[in-house]
């Protein structure tokens, strides 16, 4: 059996160019009914629950959550579920309490950095919204490098030139439809897609299961030496690299990240502002719940799966270990490039061909409906909290002519930097870093302005530029800090973790520190008359 040998035929690739078709035809169809900034962002606050709640599935099981869970799964086992748990604790936590999500909703604002100038001031609006995008689209930028990996190894593709192409033509026919329809375009897009995914989902699963040998088989995998506590830092699987498991230290920060995340990531409150009400927004995080843990859950167990396989098959564990050293040696494909492959590389070979193909469109499915999304949202934010601000008030067709263009814009530089950045580490982790850029502080100023009357425009600014230090938990930064303190003899050494907290604590001092230094001037009555 060959390492790249694939059930994917002719057929497989006729369903996938069906599904894209399709696509093209909706985001036409939608351009008819884009009237306002309102329709174009948040579909006119329109959104009734079972609506949002599919879309927003829609958008958050993207390809790239396949492949990350997924690698994680192929790589830690089943101490990658960790991040389930975490993960759905705070979704019910919010859904239950309403914390955040239902203030933030009765502001009926289009977007944060709009609640931005209405708690604090135009300045602070601005430096948010730059913070947002910057760490938007750097999170955004290995989405397309994920997608065309997953589509060499399902397809049998080798040649990475001709996936280049593929990819490309991807993303133009994303840009195709989310320029014309924006938020409209995007619900639409998103409920049929969160249909496909949902039978492309159970046929994976199910078939994982069976050549996994069902219950029977995730027992003696978990019994034969897999990594199964987080808490351990050493991962069995791995025994010549020291420290490669988890952690407590790990768990903390992923904690404090994915529930800030789930709370304030622009791309999933775009949901909460698009809904009819308040309490449909609260709503919507409680029933998230189910759909949220299955799309983490799912794609683990489908790296699990490929972890027992290639142990069964030693042969093909020998190749994908030859391939990987020959990679590396060429400068070709990294280590952590080679670990999200093992995925779609086993799903290739357990799928028999027309099945393959509805996965495929499924994934896809999973890869458009997180980039309309993501587009949309950072694109409106340049539109509506960065230019017009500094240049407006602009016309409504000046300001979806620029979020038009900005689609464009971002589009260009993700084909540039999702082909070009090679990934050091693994893709969870860039993710949940370069999201900090902007979450440690968006988190003090937007919970602080929602609950605290003290919270100030200076506490505001300080804490959102502070978000940039965590550009020092990227691996390569951590590598260099780390490399400097050994040469001056300091015996400590940093990691992504503690750097990620540390970022998050700072950004919060600065937050309060300048808060209460530097309070708001109170207008007199005549003054504000």
């Amino acid at each position: 059996m060959d390492l790249f040998e694939t059930n994917f035929t002719n057929g497989d690739w006729v369903i996938v160019a069906i599904y894209l078709c399709v696509s093209i035809l909706i985001g036409l169809w939608a351009n008819r009914y884009v009237g306002s900034l309102s329709d174009y962002l948040v579909a006119g606050r329109t959104l009734r629950l079972r609506l949002a709640l599919a879309t927003m599935t829609g958008t958050e099981l993207g390809l790239v959550t396949v492949m990350y869970s997924s690698q994680m799964g192929f790589t830690k086992q089943f101490a990658s579920l960790y991040i389930v748990v975490i993960e759905v604790a705070a979704l019910l936590t919010i859904g239950l309490t309403g914390l955040v999500v239902f203030r933030l909703r009765q502001q009926a604002v289009l977007t944060i950095p709009e609640y931005y100038e209405r708690r604090y001031s135009r300045r602070v609006r601005v430096i948010g919204a730059l913070m947002m995008v910057v760490a938007g689209v750097l999170n955004m930028g290995v989405f397309l490098k994920a997608g065309s990996l997953f589509l060499v190894a399902i397809t049998g593709l080798e040649d990475p030139v001709a996936l280049k192409w593929i990819m490309t033509g991807l993303l133009v026919l994303v840009l195709f439809y989310t320029v014309l329809g924006g938020m409209v375009s995007v619900v639409i897009t998103d409920l049929i897609q969160f249909l496909v995914l949902g039978v492309g989902t159970l046929i994976v699963s199910g078939y994982v299961l069976e050549s996994m040998g069902w219950i029977e088989g995730l027992w003696e995998v978990g019994t034969s030496g897999a990594y199964i506590n987080p808490l351990e830092m050493d991962n069995p699987t791995t025994p010549e690299n020291k420290a490669d498991g988890i952690g407590l230290m790990m768990i903390v920060a992923q904690v404090v990240a994915i529930t800030c995340a789930v709370m304030l990531w622009p791309a999933g409150v775009s949901r909460t502002l698009a809904v009819k009400s308040p309490r449909i927004a609260q709503q919507l995080f409680l029933y998230s719940a189910l759909p949220f843990l299955a799309r983490r859950a799912l794609p683990a167990l489908w790296g699990i799966g490929a972890f027992a396989f290639l142990i069964r098959h030693p042969e093909l564990r020998a190749q994908f270990e030859a391939q990987e050293s020959a990679n590396l040696a060429a400068s070709a494909l990294t280590a952590q490039d080679w670990s999200l492959m093992a995925m779609p590389l086993y799903l290739a070979k357990i799928i028999p061909a027309g099945l393959l193909g509805i996965v495929t469109a499924a994934m896809v499915a999973a890869f458009m409906s997180t980039h309309d999304s993501y587009l949309l949202c950072w694109s409106g934010v340049i539109a509506q909290d960065i230019v017009d601000p500094l240049f407006g008030p602009l016309p409504q067709k000046t300001r979806i002519l620029v979020t038009r263009a900005s689609i464009l814009a971002i589009g260009a530089f993700l084909l540039f930097w999702g082909l070009w950045y090679e990934q050091s580490q693994e893709l969870w982790d860039y993710l949940v870093i370069t999201g900090t850029v902007y979450l440690a502080g968006a988190l003090p100023v937007i919970v602080g302005g929602l609950y605290w009357r003290q919270a100030s425009c200076v506490g505001a600014h300080a804490a959102l530029l502070g978000g940039l230090l965590a550009i020092t938990a990227l691996k390569d930064v951590v590598d260099t800090i780390n490399g400097g303190l050994a040469s001056l003899g300091v015996d400590f050494q940093v990691s992504s973790e503690i750097m990620m907290l540390t970022t998050m604590a700072f950004a919060l001092i600065l937050f309060v520190v300048g808060s209460l230094g530097f309070p708001d001037r109170v207008l007199q009555p005549e003054e504000s008359a």
